[in-house]
């Protein structure tokens, strides 16, 4: 580094260090000013630098990989804002910029930062926190920052990242890093940022455990019907149409700011450009003949869950092997979720997978901005089925044994759950359910019970060992 650029770097630090509170309160409030009430994750993420400021215990190097648009930046600032320490102990940077604005890496920035501390890194007396956000900017980010971690236990990492982040460590950067997934947003967490509508403490972990971790269908439902004043409590004064709207535009809070769809949707549009135009470039090496085409191939996913590749291949003159790196790079973005077809590996290589957008806003986006002729109505279900498998991915988490796949026989069931030797068949979609695709996927796979997800009432039928489980208790989980 030279002097010339050394000097801009220092300007520039010197200027975050002034302006970043200022530059992140936009973040955190909403246009009258009233600030954001935090979402779980936040929460969270308070603990760790708590429990850091006040006890000094470990972790202290937090990574929050997700979806752009998905609120990290938010996140981050207000954990920036509300953090009491002298002002040249917390620097905020954006790599994205820092890479632009100055053109140099992060190793450089962290050396010239430490200069205007006036101390080496190891000769702290005092914690230190940076907020890196846009960590994927930098290729070997993880190398960079093990050598900080390692040099000083008062320095606080914090950093954001595309959802790939997660997967380019290697494991000595693996053991000091905690890994904490920004999902986009619950329906309660929407009700929350919108409304300022409080979950009922513990309702949602209480269905998610009868869901997932009963015996039979029966105990579902009797769990369930235990709850039902829990629920009826929770959805009083909530308009039904706020379900329709968190499905079309409500997991991404970047949403909230806006009260007119053509204006939701146009800015759901521009996110969905950064992505492809900034985040992709960091994760592949396409050419630009097939940069060019990544939009349409999202939007012909978005017509149909179950997706050809083969088919998809000769509709827009692509390699298979081409298109199979596209459809994974979108994966690691975490656009699309993939969903295999139950069975075994050689049954799930020769059969198609399910592409489901990971937040269905963007499904909701093409069918809105691009022409399509289809009435809401037309496309709910594939929302309410984003929405589901959003739900599962979450609830599921990335424990090891667990998988989340779809009964690929005609009429089959939307999802299958398999964990701990114990197999859940799930329909998804609208109308009344007469668990005819549930009660086939079971006998095929030997289920433990089923459930459909619909706005149906709460429902059992013994002899078929599933239960009819309204929407209103799943968007609380």
């Amino acid at each position: 580094m030279n002097t010339e650029t050394h000097n801009k770097v220092s300007i520039y630090l010197r200027n975050q260090l002034a302006q970043a509170e200022n530059r992140l309160k936009a973040y955190t409030v909403d246009r009258e000013g009233k600030a954001y009430l935090k979402r779980s994750a936040a929460l969270i993420l308070e603990k760790y630098v708590n429990d850091f400021t006040k006890l000094g215990k470990e972790p202290r190097w937090i990574a929050v990989p997700g979806l752009r648009g998905a609120g990290k930046t938010t996140l981050l600032a207000q954990i920036y804002i509300e953090l009491t320490c002298s002002p040249a102990c917390k620097l905020y940077i954006s790599l994205d910029e820092a890479k632009r604005v100055l053109g140099v890496n992060l190793a450089d920035i962290l050396s010239v930062y430490e200069e205007l501390l006036g101390k080496v890194y190891e000769d702290l007396d005092q914690p230190v926190y940076l907020f890196i956000d846009e960590i994927q900017y930098e290729e070997n980010w993880g190398l960079v920052l093990k050598n900080l971690y390692d040099r000083s236990k008062k320095v606080f990492i914090f950093c954001t990242g595309s959802s790939a982040v997660s997967i380019q460590t290697n494991p000595d950067v693996s053991r000091r890093v905690v890994f904490e997934k920004l999902y986009p947003m619950s329906f309660t967490e929407y009700m929350l940022l919108k409304d300022c509508k409080f979950p009922i403490v513990g309702l949602g972990k209480n269905i998610k455990e009868t869901l997932l971790n009963s015996s039979n269908a029966k105990e579902v439902y009797i769990k369930l019907k235990k709850f039902q004043g829990g629920v009826n409590k929770y959805w009083v004064g909530i308009n039904r149409l706020e379900i329709d709207n968190y499905l079309k535009y409500g997991t991404l809070p970047f949403t909230l700011q806006y009260n007119q769809e053509p204006l939701i949707y146009a800015q759901i549009e521009q996110t969905l450009t950064n992505i492809l135009s900034k985040d992709i470039p960091q994760l592949s090496k396409f050419d630009q003949a097939t940069m060019a085409k990544l939009n349409q191939i999202l939007y012909a996913v978005s017509g149909s869950s179950i997706t050809s590749l083969t088919a998809l291949s000769k509709t827009f003159s692509m390699a298979i092997n081409t298109l199979t790196d596209v459809f994974e790079v979108f994966e690691k973005a975490e656009l699309l979720l993939r969903i295999y077809p139950h069975g075994s590996h050689f049954g799930q290589v020769r059969k198609p997978s399910k592409y489901l957008f990971i937040s269905p806003a963007y499904r909701s986006m093409f069918f809105n901005l691009f022409g399509s002729t289809y009435t809401y109505n037309n496309y709910k279900g594939q929302l309410l089925e984003d929405a589901v498998g959003l739900y599962l991915y979450r609830l599921l988490g990335l424990r090891f044994g667990t998988s989340l796949t779809y009964d690929s026989a005609e009429g089959g069931a939307d999802f299958i759950v398999s964990f701990d030797n114990k197999k859940i068949a799930i329909e998804v979609g609208y109308g009344d359910k007469d668990f005819k695709q549930v009660e086939a996927t079971m006998q095929g796979i030997n289920g433990a019970y089923g459930f459909s997800i619909s706005p149906s009432r709460l429902t059992y039928v013994e002899e078929k060992n599933v239960v009819s489980v309204p929407l209103s208790y799943f968007l609380l989980t």
